[in-house]
């Protein structure tokens, strides 16, 4: 690798170089920050220096120095590099069906404190929407106030549902009555231009790519079942959201014309085979069940419907096992596509994936080109409700560091 020396490098650049490889990485020796940056060590000696006088970085000591040879240690300590979690901090929000979830992150991307809020999403018109975020967020940041000696510059909300990157609108939630809500719009209003909003699935990804023990480079895909069926995508490094920012909706490719209504209004999605409300609707038509509201089913209803299809109910476990083999076609479809190197399937929809999984690679098997059989890895991730709360804050801190020296924190009252 030929390393740039100081004289040849944009320092912010390289800054928020350093930034991103100790947050992904944790604590690192300022030779192990040169080489996967391509930084020469005079350079990284100089620019982490500036990063540690602003407080951003901080030293410590790794307490392995050199070995022996018969198995004890001596010289110094190894020193190592790391974020102040306290530098910085960040909102991360959270909207799904009837729960909003409010988190702190601090500037390592952790999540230091979260709060959930009941809330009936869908008696919320768009004005009361952005109401009621307002409320919450404020109370909450006041009430963190003793966090960090600066106020939040950053706030990320993750939908579920389909929106639109670039512009800031939920076009379609699940959660929501309304459509076309340009909620960064209205938060901006309040919050000034630190706003961002991005589906759950690609915060999902967000969370994905800045995990080393989950994601180890290259293209990838994060498939997540749940209510509705959603992809995050990330192609050399970034999310891909497209040039309309609505892209990777792979729930709402087709696998069947004219098959069953989605819940988007058009027919034969994925999702209309595979969503929790999908498995529910066609159970419906397999055995007696309670009346519920059957758009928006609990995660008590589809436990339910596993736990029967475990103790032998043969129908139940069937209507599992054709979701896998729609999904495997789904992804034979994306495999053809783009070829990433890694897909991952998460979610609460995952609940039954070992029901649905031989038929998920039986299906890839049919619908695959012979010739395209290598293929990606394909992971199941068990669910983390906190992945996309996680991604959001990911995501946020992505735009401080890149808008480091002119941030704008988030306005007091």
């Amino acid at each position: 690798m030929i390393r740039r020396t100081e004289s040849e490098t944009p320092r912010q650049p390289s800054q928020t170089a350093i930034l991103r490889y100790l947050r992904v990485h944790g604590p690192a020796a300022r030779i192990d920050i040169g080489t996967a940056t391509g930084l020469s060590p005079a350079t990284v000696t100089s620019l982490t220096a500036d990063l540690m006088a602003q407080g951003l970085v901080r030293e410590s000591e790794s307490g392995n120095g050199s070995s022996s040879g018969n198995g004890t240690t001596r010289g110094r300590p190894k020193v190592l590099l790391d974020l102040v979690p306290n530098a910085a901090c960040v909102i991360g929000v959270k909207i799904t069906i009837n729960l909003i979830e409010i988190a702190l992150g601090n500037f390592k991307g952790e999540i230091e404190r979260s709060v959930e809020h009941s809330i009936n999403t869908r008696d919320l018109g768009a004005e009361e929407l952005t109401r009621t975020l307002i409320a919450l967020i404020d109370r909450f940041v006041e009430r963190n106030a003793d966090f960090s000696p600066q106020p939040p510059v950053g706030i990320s909300i993750a939908v579920q549902g389909v929106t639109d990157s670039n512009s800031g609108e939920i076009i379609w939630s699940p959660a929501l009555r309304h459509r076309h809500i340009p909620l960064v719009k209205s938060l901006t209003e309040r919050y000034g231009g630190v706003v961002q909003m991005s589906n759950d699935a690609n915060c999902i990804a967000t969370a994905i790519s800045q995990n080393t023990n989950l994601h180890d480079g290259g293209d990838f895909a994060v498939i997540m079942l749940g209510y509705g069926i959603g992809m995050g995508l990330v192609l050399n490094g970034n999310v891909y959201n497209g040039e309309f920012g609505t892209a990777a909706e792979f729930g709402h490719t087709k696998f069947q014309p004219d098959g069953p209504l989605c819940n988007c209004g058009r027919r034969g999605c994925l999702e209309a085979y595979i969503g929790d409300y999908a498995i529910l609707r066609d159970a419906r038509g397999l055995i007696d069940l309670p009346e519920a509201n059957n758009l928006h089913p609990s995660e008590e209803q589809m436990m339910d419907l596993v736990a029967r299809a475990r103790n032998g109910d043969t129908g139940l476990t069937e209507l599992f096992r054709h979701a896998g083999k729609v999904l495997g076609y789904g992804i034979a479809n994306l495999i053809a596509l783009l070829g990433p190197k890694q897909i991952f399937i998460t979610g609460s929809g995952a609940r039954a994936f070992d029901m649905m999984e031989p038929e998920l690679r039986r299906g890839l098997a049919e619908a695959q080109v012979p010739e395209l059989s290598r293929g990606p890895t394909i992971t199941h991730l068990a669910w983390d409700k906190d992945l996309a709360l996680q991604g959001a804050i990911g995501q946020s801190l992505l735009r401080h560091d890149e808008n480091m020296f002119q941030a704008t924190a988030i306005a007091g009252n």
